[in-house]
Parts: C-alpha cells; sequence; structure tokens
C-alpha cells in the first residue's frame, strides 16, 4: 500500500498494523464490485485495474461520474457501515485492497498521519465535486467533453511513440457523456468534431489525445 497517498508516509511498522487488518480481493471484466443503496462494511483501495463508478439519475438512467484507477478509494469511508451512493463496475481485471469500516476509527486514532491524509482526500473530493457541479451547469457541452477527455488523458493516458497519448481503458461515448454531464448524442458529435479537426484519433471503445494543446485551450477554465 506504499504506493497510495493515504499510506506513503507510515513507518514500517504502522505499516504492518495497517496490513493486518486489510484483506485482498479481486474482480473480472465486467463484474460489478457494489451497487448504489447496498450496505458497505468499508472500503476499496484500488491496487490495479480500472472501475467504472456510476450513479443513478431520476429518469433511470445510469451515468458514468468517476474512472477509478489505482490509488484510488471506493466505497463508504466512515467508521460504521453505510449505504453506497454509487455503484462500481471492473472495466478490466481489477484487485483492490479492503479496509473494514470498523477498524477505520482505531488506525485514525493510532496513525495521525493516515487521519490527516483521509481528511486532505474528502477535502479535495469536495472541492473537485463542487467545481464540477458549477461548471456542468454553465460550461458549453463542447468545453465540458473537451475537458472530460482531457481528465482521462491526465490520469490514466499512456504517451504513444508518434505522440499521441491512449487513455489506457475501453472507454465507452456513455462513460464521456456521464462524466461530462450531457447526453451520448451530443458526446459523439463533438467527439466527431474533435476527430474531424485532428484534436482527437477515436475508434470503437478507445481515444487517442492528438493536439494536446488545442485540447486544453477548449477545456480550459473547465
Amino acid at each position: 500500500m506504499n504506493s497510495s497517498t493515504l499510506t506513503k508516509d507510515l513507518n514500517p511498522q504502522e505499516q504492518l498494523e495497517l496490513d493486518s487488518l486489510i484483506s485482498a480481493w479481486s474482480w473480472s471484466e465486467g463484474d460489478p464490485i457494489f451497487f448504489a443503496g447496498e450496505q458497505l462494511s468499508g472500503s476499496y483501495l484500488i491496487v490495479a485495474g480500472r472501475v467504472r463508478v456510476a450513479r443513478d439519475t431520476v429518469d433511470g438512467r445510469e451515468i458514468t461520474v468517476d474512472i477509478a484507477t489505482p490509488g484510488d478509494i471506493i466505497g463508504v469511508i466512515d467508521s460504521k457501515p453505510g449505504a453506497a451512493q454509487d455503484s462500481a463496475w471492473a472495466m478490466e481485471t481489477t484487485c483492490a485492497l479492503y479496509l473494514p469500516a470498523d477498524a477505520l476509527a482505531d488506525i485514525v486514532a493510532d496513525h495521525p498521519k493516515l487521519a490527516l491524509a483521509l481528511i486532505r482526500m474528502q477535502q479535495q473530493r469536495l472541492e473537485i465535486a463542487r467545481d464540477r457541479e458549477i461548471s456542468l451547469s454553465t460550461a458549453p457541452v463542447e468545453q465540458r467533453v473537451a475537458a472530460a477527455v482531457k481528465a482521462l488523458g491526465e490520469k490514466i493516458g499512456q504517451r504513444q511513440r508518434n505522440g499521441n497519448v491512449l487513455i489506457q481503458v475501453r472507454i465507452r461515448r456513455e462513460d464521456i457523456a456521464g462524466l461530462a454531464g450531457t447526453t451520448v448524442e451530443s458526446t459523439s458529435r463533438v467527439l466527431a468534431r474533435l476527430k474531424k479537426e485532428g484534436v482527437i484519433d477515436s475508434g470503437r471503445e478507445w481515444i487517442a489525445i492528438v493536439d494536446e494543446a488545442q485540447l486544453g485551450s477548449l477545456s480550459k477554465d473547465f
């Protein structure tokens, strides 16, 4: 767990104590990790693979709100069980470390550095959620879609020999639409235009960023 921002400052003894409380889990591509409304008794630290985090809308649609990657935590981050707000699905073979909620209070009390890291992480999540809510209500669709592609490139993109940045996950138009807070139809139109203009390249369930500067300009201030 040393690769996680939550545990990187723990000393070897603290790391061993924490390791004794966690268990390893794995899922195959397409497996559900948990569903919205399900009572969860802990949280998962992703150590390998990708996870699509989705939320149901009032009109019954399921939209992607995040793609969790190694180092991210999904589930209930609390000292007691709680209901999941979102659903989570493995996008590929995924491994995670499970931390029971009832052990969190003791861990936080015994490891101040971890407690501080948790507070910082929760604060960052709140800031991202707030900024995203404001942007989704004010920014044009093209800007939101460009920002979603740019964010994915920064998070899970891999530089190719030709200079392009390939997003290293099977990405659907529905996923981009959810992240951008718009419809699949609008997302498809924007992506088609970006491809025609040479900003991105794309195919079935893949996207590569060709012109990072132009993409950054389109998503500026998002």
